[in-house]
């Protein structure tokens, strides 16, 4: 990959420094909402007797410990003007080679934290399926206290609501893809405990303790899903995939330029949230260097404009060179 080492990498860099930063405060409000959730259901839980609530409680738990990887990135992601990355040295003379580059490697670090988030999510998941399997299978007798644990997963639903909805808001403001993870980590909780009241009233009016196992059993491959699948999308963007589709629509705009005479390469791909484009353009060989400096400037603002790309890496070769 190219490093972008365009004038206005600068206020990029600061831009989306800034934006991580705010993005780590607001996650603040996650820990101490999924803490408090937690506490309440899992001991409504314990004293109404229910598997699905419990589940639900543990769901919550998974909430604490991804928000905490996600803010840690977010932290690694955000330092600069550091002569290490993440404990290991840099020596000055790479600084200064490798430039905007060392910024660009430490956004990835957000990445790398919300994939190990959803590697949490999947082990908190299994042990939630194997719990609601054990007890399918024992079939154990007991009363479930309907109101107690009704109230606990209604508190649960609608604190949830509030929390998906400051983290959306922030997620599209700040256009930071880890307040976007949480926000649909948040989204999911807060149906899973709409589902829970309406299984435990369930149980309650049908009198069948068996669905609170069934329940709880849905529930946890629930969680397992979206764990895999935060896990699978981050996996992606560490190994620099990108959505052709969208790559083709980056080169149809470029080629339709004046100026371009082909687009010979480009490739598209993640640091953090951040899109980043690589892009090689053939021109007229008797080009001046003035204006295929005013072209480079229009390309940067148009793919900034229209398909929010943070910068563009771009290389112009003659036509006749091809």
């Amino acid at each position: 990959m190219n490093a972008i080492h365009s004038p206005g990498w600068e206020q990029v860099q600061q831009a989306a420094v800034t934006n991580l930063r705010r993005a780590h405060h607001h996650l603040w409000t996650n820990v101490a909402a999924y803490l408090g959730l937690f506490l309440v259901e899992y001991f409504c839980a314990q004293i109404g007797h229910s598997q699905v609530l419990r589940a639900d409680a543990f769901n919550n738990l998974s909430g604490i410990f991804s928000t905490g990887l996600l803010m840690t990135g977010l932290y690694i992601a955000a330092k600069t003007d550091d002569d290490d990355m993440w404990g290991a040295p840099i020596s000055p003379e790479e600084q200064h080679a490798i430039g905007p580059r060392i910024q660009q490697s430490r956004f990835r670090f957000e990445t790398i934290y919300t994939l190990i988030a959803g590697l949490v999510m999947v082990v908190i998941a299994a042990g939630v399926v194997y719990q609601a399997t054990m007890v399918l299978i024992q079939r154990p007798t007991y009363h479930l206290e309907a109101g107690l644990t009704v109230m606990g997963a209604g508190i649960s639903s609608l604190i949830l609501f509030f929390l998906w909805a400051t983290n959306h808001h922030w997620a599209r403001v700040l256009s930071n893809s880890a307040l976007a993870a949480a926000a649909r980590d948040s989204w999911t909780d807060a149906l899973t405990s709409l589902v829970t009241v309406l299984t435990i009233l369930g149980i309650a009016w049908l009198h069948a303790t068996w669905i609170d196992g069934v329940a709880s059993l849905i529930l946890g491959l629930y969680i397992l899903g979206t764990g895999v699948k935060i896990f699978r999308n981050s996996t992606l963007n560490l190994v620099d995939y990108f959505d052709p589709a969208l790559e083709k629509a980056y080169r149809t705009q470029i080629a339709q330029l004046p100026d371009v005479q082909s687009v010979v390469f480009l490739k598209a791909y993640y640091d953090g949230n951040l899109i980043m484009v690589s892009v090689t353009i053939a021109v007229n060989p008797r080009m001046t260097a003035a204006t295929i400096y005013d072209l480079t400037r229009k390309i940067n603002i148009l793919m900034k404009q229209r398909f929010n790309v943070a910068a563009t890496a771009l290389m112009v070769i003659p036509a006749n060179r091809l």
